[in-house]
């Protein structure tokens, strides 16, 4: 890969959420100055992967500080109330979960990530934190209160940009029906957890009628099936459910039709590196016998197929970050080491 100040073309696919396209980009002192459809005008320097809208699709960036021990399961780290990550987010000064939050999003940013979209706990003080010092999340609140409050779910949709919520084994399904309307009548998104640790009622699930689901480690067939034909996409963690010892069934979800989008979860476990978890996902489909280059959608459906659908979230997508990089042989996305971060030097027509 080319030194960020070099001048050079790159031949090869474009990927953002309209699809995988032949295309090109031509960089001059380390900033993109034309991108196309086709052939390139000049003779190519690299032959590569043009990726752009990335979203990270499910992060929790207030715990990127907190040094686990090992050997923890899964609801001893983060189960509420009384998980690791939760007390450490209680004990934890303000300022050190700000400058969590600013490491995590420099990070992300640094590594080609439009946005990601974070399920923010600290109640309306965790959302308004984050709001202020990223401007590249995209917060989807958690009430504080143990039953339903409407003056604080209404504070918290003033500043979120709706509700992510724990799973339905942790709270009591009222509550989370209540907080499911009160984000639709909002116009805002609602998103949950759903089958992590053990198998769930993907039926009650689905009446929540949530933007997305996260992590199906524990789903079946019939399960992913339903969330196809209802068209809630799925957001996979292989990394991080790889900690402990889960695999997400994405080869499966791949045949049986549904929607496949993509998170780095906790940033206590796992950099918010979307390459690098692309990279991970394509190996997980291929031990499980599906086509790894499904990783390039995964990468960039999510702001498609979900965030144009919510208002003010899409307009905020493509703003310029291209990551650019090589494949290997099976056409997966190789570790982000081979790739570089670009900006256009000047607003160019959508890729």
């Amino acid at each position: 890969m080319h030194n960020p100040g070099e001048d050079y073309a790159v031949e090869g696919s474009i990927v953002d959420r309209r699809g995988v396209r032949p295309g090109y980009i031509i960089v001059e002192g380390g900033a993109v100055v034309e991108t196309g459809e086709g052939e390139c005008p000049v003779r190519p320097d690299i032959h590569g992967m043009i990726v752009s809208d990335i979203v990270n699709g499910h992060t929790h960036c207030a715990d990127y500080a907190l040094k686990i021990p090992s050997g923890m399961s899964l609801e001893e780290l983060v189960a509420p109330p009384n998980g690791l990550k939760h007390r450490y987010l209680q004990e934890a000064s303000e300022e050190e979960i700000r400058k969590s939050m600013r490491s995590f999003s420099e990070y992300s940013a640094s590594h080609g990530a439009e946005r990601f979209v974070d399920f923010r706990e600290g109640g309306v003080n965790g959302c308004r934190m984050l709001r202020q010092e990223s401007e590249d999340a995209i917060v989807l609140g958690r009430p504080l209160s143990p039953e339903f409050d409407p003056e604080e779910v209404e504070e918290l949709l003033d500043i979120a940009d709706g509700i992510g919520v724990s799973s339905i084994s942790d709270m009591d399904h009222g509550y989370i029906e209540e907080l499911a309307d009160a984000a639709r009548d909002r116009g805002k998104v609602f998103a949950i957890h759903a089958s992590e640790r053990v198998r769930e009622d993907i039926d009650f699930v689905l009446s929540l009628d949530p933007a997305f689901v996260v992590h199906m480690c524990e789903a079946t067939d019939s399960d992913i099936s339903k969330c196809a034909e209802a068209e809630v996409p799925i957001v996979f963690c292989p990394t991080s459910n790889a900690y402990f010892r889960k695999v997400p069934p994405i080869a499966r979800a791949e045949a049986l039709g549904a929607d496949l989008a993509l998170g780095t979860d906790n940033g206590m476990l796992c950099a918010p590196d979307m390459v690098a978890e692309a990279a991970v996902f394509a190996k997980v489909m291929e031990r499980q016998g599906g086509p790894p280059s499904a990783a390039w959608n995964a990468l960039t459906r999510l702001s498609g197929k979900l965030l144009n659908v919510h208002s003010g979230i899409q307009d905020t997508i493509g703003r310029g970050r291209l990551t650019v990089l090589e494949t290997g042989p099976d056409g997966a996305p190789l570790p982000t080491t081979a790739g570089a971060v670009l900006r256009p030097r000047k607003r160019l027509k959508r890729l």
